[in-house]
Protein backbone atom coordinates (compact mmCIF):
# COMPACT_ATOMS: atom_id res chain seq x y z
CA UNK A 1 0.00 0.00 0.00
CA UNK A 2 0.89 3.50 -0.70
CA UNK A 3 -1.31 6.43 -0.02
CA UNK A 4 -4.06 4.50 0.36
CA UNK A 5 -3.61 2.62 -2.62
CA UNK A 6 -2.08 -0.64 -3.77
CA UNK A 7 0.94 -0.55 -5.09
CA UNK A 8 0.99 -3.86 -6.66
CA UNK A 9 -2.27 -3.87 -8.90
CA UNK A 10 -0.81 -7.46 -10.23
CA UNK A 11 -0.07 -10.26 -8.41
CA UNK A 12 2.80 -11.87 -10.61
CA UNK A 13 5.41 -10.34 -8.14
CA UNK A 14 3.45 -10.03 -4.94
CA UNK A 15 5.71 -11.53 -2.10
CA UNK A 16 3.22 -13.48 0.14
CA UNK A 17 3.71 -13.64 3.62
CA UNK A 18 4.95 -15.95 6.15
CA UNK A 19 5.51 -16.65 9.17
CA UNK A 20 8.86 -14.91 9.48
CA UNK A 21 7.13 -11.73 8.71
CA UNK A 22 4.76 -12.10 12.03
CA UNK A 23 5.97 -10.92 15.18
CA UNK A 24 6.56 -13.04 18.23
CA UNK A 25 3.27 -14.55 19.47
CA UNK A 26 2.84 -15.10 23.32
CA UNK A 27 0.05 -17.84 23.30
CA UNK A 28 -2.05 -18.16 26.21
CA UNK A 29 -5.20 -20.73 27.05
CA UNK A 30 -8.04 -19.24 29.31
CA UNK A 31 -9.95 -21.71 31.01
CA UNK A 32 -13.65 -20.89 30.49
CA UNK A 33 -15.77 -23.45 32.03
CA UNK A 34 -18.70 -25.00 29.42
CA UNK A 35 -21.60 -25.93 31.64
CA UNK A 36 -23.28 -28.02 29.11
CA UNK A 37 -19.89 -30.48 28.00
CA UNK A 38 -18.35 -33.35 29.93
CA UNK A 39 -16.70 -32.00 32.87
CA UNK A 40 -16.84 -28.16 31.81
CA UNK A 41 -14.63 -29.23 28.40
CA UNK A 42 -15.89 -27.26 25.51
CA UNK A 43 -14.72 -27.94 21.62
CA UNK A 44 -11.40 -26.27 20.32
CA UNK A 45 -11.00 -26.36 16.65
CA UNK A 46 -13.58 -28.38 14.88
CA UNK A 47 -14.32 -25.94 12.67
CA UNK A 48 -11.59 -27.07 10.24
CA UNK A 49 -13.28 -30.41 10.11
CA UNK A 50 -16.75 -29.19 8.54
CA UNK A 51 -15.43 -29.09 4.91
CA UNK A 52 -13.84 -33.41 4.69
CA UNK A 53 -17.40 -34.94 5.16
CA UNK A 54 -19.05 -32.86 1.99
CA UNK A 55 -15.98 -33.48 0.01
CA UNK A 56 -16.75 -36.81 0.72
CA UNK A 57 -20.28 -37.35 -0.31
CA UNK A 58 -19.68 -35.26 -3.14
CA UNK A 59 -16.96 -37.41 -4.42
CA UNK A 60 -19.16 -40.53 -3.87
CA UNK A 61 -21.88 -38.68 -6.00
CA UNK A 62 -19.13 -38.07 -8.40
CA UNK A 63 -18.80 -41.58 -8.50
CA UNK A 64 -22.57 -42.19 -9.12
CA UNK A 65 -23.57 -43.22 -5.76
CA UNK A 66 -26.57 -41.30 -4.65
CA UNK A 67 -25.91 -40.01 -1.17
CA UNK A 68 -27.25 -36.96 -0.09
CA UNK A 69 -26.47 -37.18 3.71
CA UNK A 70 -23.94 -36.90 6.04
CA UNK A 71 -22.81 -39.44 7.59
CA UNK A 72 -22.21 -41.75 4.86
CA UNK A 73 -22.28 -44.69 6.45
CA UNK A 74 -20.95 -48.15 5.14
CA UNK A 75 -24.99 -49.16 5.38
CA UNK A 76 -25.82 -46.08 2.82
CA UNK A 77 -22.98 -46.93 0.82
CA UNK A 78 -23.68 -49.96 0.12
CA UNK A 79 -27.81 -49.38 -0.32
CA UNK A 80 -26.75 -46.39 -3.14
CA UNK A 81 -24.51 -49.45 -4.77
CA UNK A 82 -27.48 -51.52 -4.87
CA UNK A 83 -30.08 -49.03 -6.26
CA UNK A 84 -27.02 -48.37 -9.05
CA UNK A 85 -26.83 -51.80 -9.86
CA UNK A 86 -30.25 -52.25 -9.94
CA UNK A 87 -31.02 -49.25 -11.92
CA UNK A 88 -27.93 -50.41 -14.21
CA UNK A 89 -29.53 -54.01 -14.93
CA UNK A 90 -33.32 -52.78 -15.08
CA UNK A 91 -34.03 -54.46 -12.00
CA UNK A 92 -35.83 -51.60 -10.07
Amino acid sequence: MRDGRMANAQLTNYIIPTTLDTPPLTVVMLENPYAHGPFGAKGVGEMPIDGPAPAVVNALRHAGFDIRSIPATPEKLMAAASANSAISTGKR
